[in-house]
């Protein structure tokens, strides 16, 4: 029978009380009195209801709370998934060396008289006993564990379910389920749940100053709790369990013993906090730690990483996992808190311990890799050698798909351990066809003729004429999609099932940016060989681009203009490319197709996480893309400026909501989280993607750039901690050792101890072996590719993606960035940004900017190995872009940063 245990404060919870109760009592009656509610369960439990102060609204059955509610909240949230329970605490104990046995507090509750629920087990002895109950501002949850009997006792787990109200179904508001933040990690741990519009309050859970977690992992066993993620104070023995099949847990695990008599306490509490800003205060206070670091989680060999502390228990020390790999350096305190300089030189994960009085410790999980420029040619490489060559195979060209974990090359002839409808992976849609996008994207900053030979022979062979329609057919350059095109079009069925399956628009992106990006190669780098002209590819990629509009609404009525689609964010750079080209007729067709879709997104109805799911992470790097049009051409694309304003607004919380921000471990931080969370399939294509798009919002469109810069940044190295890529001396690769995977990819990272991936592989924690849909996010990165300098509050003088150096003469800025063409400045005394067209830094003479930011001189490596001058785009204080060609003197060029 359901309670509310302090009244009610307002019509969310009034409305659900209604309902479940089939009656139609008012909002004062309610809260005058304790309310009984119908319910399958028996069990029925009574309190007082709680001081009208209390910013909590409970519901409750003998089973532990059964809602979690805010009060005068706008919108209606309950945190607690309907038809479960909060409070439940299970363990796993034994004496000596029996058996494990199971104890389960859930449906025990009793109430307290003082607005709460206790719930209590016992098991040969030893007493499990959970308590909830409001305390001021918070809901405090108390446990204990005692050992009644006249031996030892062990406790080998001791977890807490976490049944929250995380399902996204279609059609319902934004706004009533939420999403979860998990940081488990020691003294250190904190979660935090949130909804989909981003606005606060969030329901935040941390823990007392003795009480830590150490281990998590997702409820199977039961059908009603299925899915539920629990958190464990202890975890031996499930631990044990997980390692014997195979799983590397990185953080320590213990188990409780307990002697006669003795008992151990635990505490947490729940509180509301309106925002990040306030989560981060919260962290603080309570004396866990928030943890700031530039550039990432994920770092590359020749960049160092900062870490910033703050906490009111000051960290003692920070013990490295690799001490003889690993330099730890104090630096001084700024912005109140502590700052430590550390360099990894063990490729790999490297896990920091931070150590608090009184044996508190939080671990930090971090990924060395080799140079961002290094990993993306490696990248690129492999790749190319996995093409398929045989002129008698109908897949000839095709890029394979790569098994990390038996060096198996997939092809239709070999769908390895992908089964299902699945297959389709290996040939087409997104997990195929990123390959040559990236191929061409990597190429187009760091052209090689062999690789450009491949993707030519993957145009000719396996593209104009299988996969896509020539100009020659019924559908020019329709696309076609799962499961691969020999099937579809040798089909019998002539529709859209068969012959007619180019209506799925996910799909022309890809290749209209693998067209879009040979231009730029034929056109940038006149002494590589390409099969056809800058012109040739320019006129395919437009053709494609058109297509995508256009063939999927012909052939089934499906509207490319109403979801966000990966890669289609060049489009703005083709209509560009397509005038400079003098295809004016065909820029003013693609320009006002591209506005169309901006419209229908600034439209405040439109639904930023739809795609093929409801709740999908997917388009933010579109939505970007989209929102940058509105902002930077509003009469253009048809919006009003206050619109666009809007537009970009939302669209940059929806990115934010769905991120790791305060999850310090390099698999959470800057990752995108689908509607599991981060408990399954982090570090997918959309974190470097989508972090791409926070550093575009942070760069042009708000005044403090600085919190975005480096989570923008972060995100963007995050994923390339799934490349298996490293030296002979350290086995080619972290993942899968070996000079044959060396280049390979996972597509994705698997935080859980055990389960299964997307393409349904069995996982024990770790890289996927498969490399699917990742190249997305690699061709997002290199997109983004960018050093940036700037004055920030918490680091000071740092350098995104480089390293610098102040001198009496300027700033030495290093570029690391992988790309080389992209330098941003953004410090107290200036701003400004400077982008090479035909040319990119010069990775071993440091660019000099001048102390007052009025010059900057750099050594060019010009694309034409007999340039004379350097063309560039420069601006200064986010004012309009203006075009130079400047001439390289003393093997120089000096750019004068106020011409802009």
């Amino acid at each position: 029978m359901n309670v509310l245990m302090n009244g009610v404060g307002g019509a969310a919870l009034t409305r659900r009380a209604i309902l479940l109760s089939g009656g139609a009592m008012g909002a004062a009656s309610l809260a005058a009195q304790p309310v009984t509610i119908a319910s399958p369960t028996p069990r029925r439990i009574s309190m007082a209801p709680a001081a009208a102060g209390s910013p909590f609204l409970l519901g409750a059955t003998a089973d532990g709370i059964t809602s979690v509610r805010r009060r005068d909240d706008v919108h209606d949230t309950d945190y607690v998934r309907a038809g479960v329970a909060l409070g439940a605490v299970r363990a796993r104990v034994r004496r000596d060396a029996t058996a494990w046995q199971e104890i389960n507090t859930e449906g025990t509750g009793k109430p307290l008289g003082h607005d709460g629920i206790r719930m209590l087990a016992r098991e040969d002895g030893i007493v499990i006993e959970s308590r909830l109950l409001l305390d001021g501002d918070t809901l405090r949850w108390d446990i204990s564990v005692r050992n009644e009997g006249n031996n030892g006792a062990e406790v080998g787990d001791l977890l807490l379910p976490m049944p929250m109200n995380t399902d996204f179904t279609a059609g319902q508001p934004l706004t009533a389920s939420v999403l979860k933040h998990g940081f488990v990690s020691g003294h250190g741990s904190h979660v935090f749940w949130m909804r989909g519009n981003s606005a606060g309050p969030y329901l935040m859970l941390l823990p007392d100053t003795g009480t830590s977690l150490e281990y998590w992992d997702i409820d199977r066993r039961v059908p009603q709790r299925r899915g539920t993620w629990c958190a464990y104070i202890h975890a031996a023995a499930t631990s044990a369990e997980t390692a014997a099949a195979g799983t590397s847990w990185r953080q320590p695990v213990s188990a409780l013993h307990l002697r006669p008599s003795e008992q151990r306490d635990y505490a947490f509490r729940f509180l509301w906090v309106d925002d990040y800003a306030a989560a981060r205060g919260a962290i603080t206070a309570a004396g866990l730690i928030d943890v700031e670091v530039t550039p990432g989680m994920t770092v590359p060999s020749d960049l160092h990483v900062d870490v910033a502390l703050a906490s009111s228990i000051p960290v003692e020390r920070i013990e490295a996992e690799f001490p003889n790999e690993t330099e730890v350096h104090r630096l001084p305190d700024r912005a109140r808190r502590q700052l430590w300089r550390v360099r990894f030189a063990r490729p790999g994960e490297n896990r920091l311990t931070l150590h608090q009085p009184s044996g508190r410790r939080t671990h930090l999980e971090f990924f060395a890799t080799e140079p961002v420029e290094t990993m993306m040619k490696k990248r690129a490489a492999f790749i190319v050698r996995r093409q398929h060559r045989d002129p008698s195979k109908w897949y000839d060209g095709l890029f394979g798909e790569w098994n990390m974990a038996t060096g198996t090359l997939l092809g239709p002839d070999n769908y390895d351990n992908i089964r299902g409808w699945r297959i389709y992976a290996v040939t087409c849609d997104d997990p195929g066809l990123s390959k040559p996008a990236y191929l061409a994207t990597k190429n187009a900053e760091h052209p090689d003729p062999v690789e450009i030979a491949a993707l030519d022979h993957y145009i000719d062979s396996f593209v104009w004429g299988g996969l896509q329609q020539t100009t020659e057919e019924a559908h020019p350059y329709g696309i076609y999609g799962i499961l691969d095109w020999k099937r579809n079009r040798e089909s019998t069925d002539p529709g859209p099932k068969g012959r007619l399956h180019i209506w799925r628009p996910y799909d022309y992106p890809h290749i209209f940016a693998m067209y879009l990006a040979m231009h730029r190669i034929a056109r940038d780098h006149p002494g590589v060989p390409t099969r056809r002209s800058a012109r040739d590819y320019l006129e395919r990629a437009y053709g494609t681009a058109l297509a995508m509009f256009t063939v999927p609404m012909r052939v089934t009525g499906w509207s490319a203009y109403n979801t966000g689609f990966y890669n289609e964010c060049v489009i703005p750079e083709m209509v560009a490319a397509l005038r400079v080209a003098g295809m004016a007729r065909e820029a003013a067709t693609l320009e006002s197709h591209w506005a169309r879709k901006v419209r229908a997104f600034v439209d405040p109805k439109a639904d930023l996480f739809g795609s093929e799911y409801p709740f999908d992470s997917t388009g933010f790097e579109s939505t970007q893309a989209l929102a940058r049009s509105a902002l930077d051409a509003p009469s253009v694309m048809g919006v009003s400026t206050g619109s666009a304003r809007a537009f970009a607004d939302r669209q940059i919380a929806a990115n934010l909501f769905c991120r790791g921000w305060l999850e310090p471990a390099y698999y959470y931080l800057g990752s995108d989280y689908r509607g599991t969370a981060g408990d399954a399939y982090t570090l997918t294509y959309m974190a470097q993607m989508g972090g791409g798009a926070l550093l575009d919002h942070a760069l042009n469109d708000i005044d403090d750039p600085h919190p975005l810069l480096r989570l923008g940044y972060a995100s963007l190295l995050s994923a390339w901690a799934l490349l298996n890529s490293g030296q002979a001396s350290s086995g080619h690769g972290y993942w899968y050792p070996g000079e044959a995977h060396d280049g390979a990819a996972g597509g994705g990272f698997e935080p859980a101890p055990a389960g299964t991936t997307w393409l349904d592989q069995p996982h024990h924690r770790g890289s996927w072996y498969y490399s699917c849909e990742i190249d997305l996010g690699f061709a997002g990165a290199v997109r983004t590719a960018a050093t940036i300098v700037a004055d920030d509050p918490v680091f000071g003088l740092i350098c995104h993606g480089g390293a610098v150096r102040e001198g009496p003469d300027g700033l030495h800025v290093s570029v690391r960035d992988g790309v080389r063409r992209r330098l941003h400045v953004r410090r107290d005394s200036t701003s400004f940004d400077l982008i090479l067209q035909d040319a990119r830094f010069d990775a071993e003479n440091a660019i000099l900017v001048d102390a007052a930011g009025r010059w900057v001189s750099f050594a060019p490596q010009c694309f034409a190995p007999s340039a004379t001058s350097v063309r560039l785009a420069l601006r200064h204080s986010r004012e309009r872009w203006k075009s130079h060609t400047i001439q390289i003197r003393d093997g120089r060029v000096v750019v004068d940063v106020y011409s802009a």
